[in-house]
């Protein structure tokens, strides 16, 4: 679980990056190192997993490794996660700070995309059969969920400078504002409809098993990210384009504490996602 929630830390930052499209030279490092840090713990998760599906010790199961890639659809779809990252890796070091628009910035969202793709028909929302209603509904989940966070995260750190030292402070933030504003719809709307199949259509597991009641957790810790960024857009932000020179601090500072609740959101989703749905137990 921890290999898997850094895992969705890294590629949130990297989705989140790829959306912001700004901060030039600096996001395209973001990019890259957490492209980089998302393929060694994609990796790192291979063996550990055919530990699990061959009930051996992690030495002992090492050589079943290349059965698991060939013959189960878990190492199909590690294998196309993977060849996927590697697409987007290297679409990252293609990219140059200056440039807008290009073929590289495409085969970089396709990548992602198919990243989540992998991610999606690896969970349990793939029980329903390979790109089912359940099973696109979530991967949706994870691209807007990743963008939310993810433009929140390297807002906060990896890009914080670009909202506070540049002349297009404003545009950045109206940006930032922005593109969280619509991710989140996304991952709000297909977050509920996951919710309602892991719970099997009743409200009764949410407090009865410990899915129900990590998900409530995950809710309420949502809630609060959810609260302080309306603040911020209703209300710091108004300040700003106003020129209120007092107002940019206070709406980084709330980015940063958003984006610490980001990280515990998720942490907490790989731990549901690794986890059996309360309606299949």
């Amino acid at each position: 679980m921890v290999l898997a929630a850094g895992a969705d830390i890294a590629f949130a930052i990297a989705v989140g990056s790829a959306l912001l499209a700004i901060g030039g030279a600096v996001r395209l490092r973001a990019m890259r190192t957490t492209l980089v840090v998302w393929l060694v713990l994609q990796g790192l998760y291979l063996p550990l997993q055919a530990s699990v599906m061959s009930g051996m010790t992690l030495g002992d199961a090492l050589p079943a490794i290349p059965l698991v890639i060939t013959k189960s659809h878990f190492g199909l779809m590690w294998t196309i996660g993977t060849a996927a990252g590697f697409t987007a890796l290297i679409a990252a070091f293609a990219l140059r700070p200056a440039a807008k628009r290009s073929t590289w910035t495409s085969l970089l969202m396709t990548g992602l995309i198919v990243v989540a793709l992998a991610h999606a028909a690896s969970t349990h929302a793939a029980d329903a059969g390979n790109f089912s209603v359940a099973e696109l509904v979530h991967l949706i989940h994870l691209l807007a969920t990743a963008g939310w966070a993810g433009v929140v995260i390297a807002a906060a750190w990896p890009l914080g400078r670009t909202f506070t030292v540049t002349p297009n402070a404003v545009a950045h933030i109206t940006r930032l504002s922005n593109v969280a504003t619509l991710t989140f719809l996304f991952a709000i709307a297909t977050g509920l409809m996951n919710a309602y199949r892991g719970l099997g259509g009743s409200l009764v597991p949410l407090t009865n098993s410990l899915w129900g009641q990590l998900l409530q957790a995950k809710v309420l810790i949502v809630i609060v990210v959810i609260t302080i960024g309306a603040i911020n857009r209703f209300a710091f932000m108004k300040r700003i384009r106003m020129g209120d020179s007092r107002a940019l601090p206070v709406f980084m500072r709330l980015v940063k504490v958003e984006a610490v609740l980001m990280l515990i959101v998720l942490m907490a989703a790989a731990v549901l996602g690794h986890s059996i749905p309360a309606a299949a137990g």
